[in-house]
């Protein structure tokens, strides 16, 4: 059987290129998406300073009493630091012939230090050094070896590894869904095209479990070789794609692309699962019905759909509907692409089973139109359609996919930021800033608060913090926002309205707490509570103000010299400064920079600046998504030409007798590309369908609009790209199959 099936592939081989591209691409991909979950878990930095320690002790960056999972714990945004004194307790120990203390960024507090390298006596086992050393550690140091060492020395590193990782992460489980559907219907077109071949085997005596074994053995070597040959191009598009993220500081500049073993193992176990799934359900048919049958079902078509993949489109749709339903009633704010993104894929895919049943449809509603202005041509192009939806149903499942996937996606992260941007915008009550190179001091601050037309001028910190005590859960576990005021000008530059003590009493280790906040903790005025730092430090705090905000407005308000203590910086940079209702925020500027140009080093912007901060700040972060939706809609297109021009190229003794029967080269391209046209329209239309069903619920929710935020140049170009796309993959190979004389191409075997 397996000599068998190596003859099939020798002399079938242009039946199966098609197959092994969608293999091949699949593979490429997986092994990137996986060789970046890799590098995002090693997080490997090659040392610069700490080069020449064998180990180095550094602050934890991993906070773990978040309550989360334990697996995944949030990272603290500021730089953890560690006792001095650890220096000589380290140089102490056995087998230690140095221990040096470094300071990376900022200024350290008095007894604290960044890290501390450690050099072994010459032949110490580091493994055994490095337990010494764990010993003499509490639960916020670690110690460093290899290429982790370097995160020592780039505090961001760790951040960036998990960031990458959580996106790598959600592309994988995209990639895989997109990926084996495309691999899944590419090899059932192939097997759909050879039911001839399959029948005539039945019906000279080959048993059922010979074809599947025929089959299976077929994909199966075909699988192994295109993945394999997947391994060097999926390692390229991995560190392309790495490049990329540390380009636009997604990932940490120095962090090394990592891609082992591993990654390209699983993607190929994926790939080859996933092609023999489909190689196997799509001649399961052909495999197990009578020989005779066999024969008669050559020439018509089989059932509109089978049970299992009707199975199939039913628990996507159900996935994706519950997801929606997720997403409008539990989740919110800059959470929502997290279900809305696999909510679109799920619809999209649930769309693309169901196709052998909406061809019917969507053939039934354009045939009137192609009808009429394509005459005759066009007759035969809507009897074509109708008469082999099956085959039109093969097609049209990789042009849903497509349409869905880039609208959707696309228009979901628009809609999100446009809201987004909005909520910030709100919060943004400040009309000027104040910034320094260096620093800001309380008298700067007071002086301008003092200015006629100054409604208040307050410090402005921030950070990111935890409350241990009462236990309390911030939002996606990732902590609550921190941001430092300065008491006297606080209530005129935070949109919040005071419901109980006041904010100006926000002096030494106090904070002001959202009030339904409060309720959930159980705490209220004079009451304390703990807070984890952000640079591990737990600080009890006394409840000064309580007030009530937006529902996104999930922050902390804490003194700004309390709030800078626990900052890498250590101090304040800039200065918020609300105009009165009498002074226009331009004259407000005017006279700020008046005030301040005897200072050295201080610049003064309008609020704009922050604006635009935080635009840059949402297009860095948006660049990662922008690639994801990319790389699938790729992927997709390239599945749509593989399977387009398969299935034309399959078609060439159709041609034949068609222009033996009397319609000219022209005629028979006229009437492929109506055929293409009916189903390009009808597959945008369906894939629109299928992205409306979140993007609705969501603009609605969001935006208070039907219509999602974003340029409607982007479902315009994604139409006509998805347009062109199919009409050349199914006119190119239609050309070329109708260059030969009718006769010869009417004798092909299909």
């Amino acid at each position: 059987m397996l000599r068998f099936a190596l003859r099939t592939l020798r002399f079938r081989a242009g039946m199966f290129v098609a197959a092994f591209l969608a293999m091949f691409f699949a593979a490429a991909i997986m092994m990137a998406c996986g060789g970046l979950i890799e590098t995002g878990i090693r997080t490997a930095v090659p040392p610069q300073q700490l080069a020449s320690a064998d180990v180095v002790v550094a602050g934890d960056q991993e906070y773990h009493g978040s309550g989360g999972d334990p697996d995944e714990p949030p990272i603290l945004p500021e730089r953890v630091r560690v006792d001095a004194g650890l220096a000589d307790t380290i140089a102490a120990l056995p087998g230690v012939l140095e221990a040096e203390s470094f300071v990376f960024e900022g200024d350290a507090p008095a007894g604290t230090v960044d890290a501390i390298g450690v050099v072994a006596e010459s032949g110490v086992d580091i493994g055994e050094l490095r337990a010494r050393i764990d010993a003499e550690l509490d639960s916020g140091t670690v110690t460093l070896v290899g290429d982790e060492r370097g995160q020592a020395e780039l505090r961001e590193a760790k951040a960036s590894g998990v960031t990458v990782m959580a996106l790598a992460g959600v592309f994988t489980a995209f990639a895989i869904l997109v990926s084996v559907f495309g691999v899944a219907a590419m090899l059932g077109l192939s097997i759909a095209q050879r039911r001839q071949d399959l029948a005539l085997l039945r019906a000279v005596g080959a048993t059922p479990r010979q074809l599947r074994k025929l089959i299976s053995r077929e994909t199966l070597l075909l699988s192994v070789v295109a993945t394999a040959l997947a391994y060097f191009p999926g390692r390229f598009l991995g560190e392309f794609v790495f490049d990329r993220l540390a380009e636009r500081r997604i990932a940490a500049d120095g962090v090394v692309f990592h891609q082992g073993w591993i990654p390209a193992v699983a993607a190929m176990a994926v790939a080859i699962l996933a092609a023999l799934a489909g190689a196997l359900g799509a001649g399961r048919r052909a495999s197990s019905i009578k020989p005779a049958q066999a024969l008669t079902e050559v020439s018509v078509e089989s059932k509109l759909i089978g049970g299992g993949r009707l199975l199939l489109a039913v628990l996507f749709l159900a996935a994706g509907i519950a997801l929606t339903i997720v997403t409008i009633a539990v989740i919110s704010g800059p959470l929502t692409p997290a279900t809305g993104a696999p909510a679109a894929i799920l619809l999209a895919i649930g769309f693309a089973l169901l196709a052998p049943v909406l061809t019917k449809v969507t053939t039934f509603a354009v045939q009137w139109p192609v009808r009429a202005l394509g005459g005759v041509t066009g007759q035969l192009a809507v009897l074509n359609a109708r008469g082999h939806s099956g085959r039109l149903a093969a097609v049209m499942g990789p042009v849903i996919l497509l349409t869905a996937v880039s609208t959707g996606m696309l228009y979901l992260q628009t809609t999100n930021d446009e809201a987004d941007r909005r909520s910030f915008a709100d919060t943004l009550v400040a009309d000027a800033v104040v910034t320094a190179q260096d620093r800001v001091d309380a008298d700067l601050v007071a002086r301008i608060d003092d200015l006629p037309g100054v409604a208040g001028a307050s410090a402005y910190v921030s950070s990111v913090g935890f409350i241990e005590h009462p236990e309390d859960s911030s939002p996606a576990n990732e902590g609550w926002t921190l941001q430092g005021v300065t008491a006297e000008g606080a209530d005129a530059i935070t949109p919040v309205e005071v419901t109980a003590g006041d904010i100006a009493d926000l002096h030494d280790d106090t904070v002001a707490v959202e009030h339904q906040h409060a309720d959930r903790l159980g705490v209220d005025i004079g009451d304390t509570i703990t807070l984890r730092m952000g640079d591990n430090t737990a600080l009890h705090v006394r409840v000064a103000a309580l007030f009530a905000a937006q529902d996104d407005y999930d922050t902390l308000l804490l003194p700004a010299d309390t709030l800078a203590a626990h900052t890498t910086d250590g101090h304040a940079k800039r200065i918020l400064v609300k105009a009165d209702e009498h002074t226009d925020p331009e004259r407000l500027i005017a006279d700020l920079t008046e005030v301040t140009s005897a200072a050295g080093g201080l610049t003064v912007a309008g609020r704009d600046v922050l604006l635009e901060e935080y635009d840059d700040q949402k297009t860095t972060a948006n660049f990662a998504i922008y690639i994801m939706v990319l790389m699938i809609a790729g992927y997709a297109a390239i599945t749509v030409i593989n399977t387009l021009a398969s299935s034309t190229t399959a078609r060439r003794r159709e041609f034949g007798l068609q222009r033996l029967a009397g319609s000219t080269r022209g005629q028979v391209l006229r009437m492929v590309g109506l055929e293409g046209a009916i189903l390009a329209v009808s597959g945008i239309a369906l894939g629109t369908v299928a992205v409306l069903g979140i993007l609705v619920p969501v603009s609605l929710k969001r935006l208070d609009s039907v219509l999602p935020a974003g340029s409607p140049w982007v479902y315009v170009s994604t139409a006509a790209l998805t347009v062109l796309l199919t009409l050349g993959a199914i006119l190119l190979p239609a050309w070329r199959a109708t260059r030969d004389r009718p006769a010869e191409a009417a004798l092909t075997i299909e």
